[in-house]
């Protein structure tokens, strides 16, 4: 982590890189209802500083074009969205985590990843954990993400560095230091097996944190712990 203050922006209103890769099948609708938690998606370290735990009420929401699964709240909702990406039957899946006052939280992709990536930045990595669901089953083992990264030359309103934050998945831990943002179009997803990879990103509107102590506060309250949670519950059946 570096050692002086980050400030943080809003990701800002460029073009996207968009990496997709096609996955054959058809897909219909999503599953999502109340299920017992399954103790592989358990929360890392059980209880939250905000005092939800691993046993909390939870649901599960199943994708369909894919064996894959994540746990989320009862209170909160899923949407889901199937699109065709190529000529074949290709399709991408998302899946859109909201809460009861209907605020876009999450998203998480089958074979689409809609980041800014290429960019050269410097990383700093406020918190990252293995995806259990994600390990044996990827090509490189899925890690939860949380960082900050700081774009060359880039300033923000106040003549500071420019700084993006983001919760995320990574193929692999992601380094503290120099490189592209998300990993760049290679590492910006978790590659399952061919055709087939999950990438996920928080709401921009919540990434916007004056600096990594402020992050930090946001990632130990519920709210953070809770989609911290959720992607940490990522598996592959």
């Amino acid at each position: 982590m570096h050692s002086a203050p980050l400030r943080g922006r809003r990701r800002p209103a460029a073009v996207h890189t968009v990496v997709a890769l096609f996955a054959a099948g058809v897909l219909v609708g999503c599953s999502a209802g109340p299920s017992p938690a399954p103790p592989s998606a358990a929360s890392p370290g059980g209880a939250s500083p905000g005092g939800a735990t691993s046993q909390e009420t939870a649901a599960i929401h199943r994708f369909t074009s894919h064996p894959l699964s994540f746990r989320y709240p009862s209170d909160w909702s899923v949407a889901a969205e199937v699109r065709p990406i190529g000529p074949g039957g290709e399709v991408r899946e998302t899946a859109t985590v909201v809460d009861r006052a209907g605020r876009r939280l999450l998203d998480v992709f089958v074979n689409w990843a809609p980041q800014d990536v290429g960019t050269e930045v410097t990383r700093a990595v406020l918190d990252a954990e293995p995806v259990p669901g994600l390990g044996s089953a990827a090509v490189r083992p899925g890690y939860y993400a949380f960082y900050a990264e700081t774009e060359a030359g880039a300033v923000g309103p106040d003549r500071a560095p420019a700084v993006t934050y983001s919760m995320t998945l990574s193929p692999g831990r992601p380094l503290d230091g120099p490189g592209q943002r998300h990993g760049g179009p290679f590492d910006s997803t978790v590659q399952i097996a061919a055709g087939y990879s999950v990438g996920a990103d928080a709401s921009a509107d919540l990434m916007t944190f004056r600096d990594a102590a402020e992050a930090l506060r946001w990632l130990g309250s519920p709210e953070g712990q809770r989609l911290k949670a959720i992607l940490t519950s990522l598996t592959v059946y």
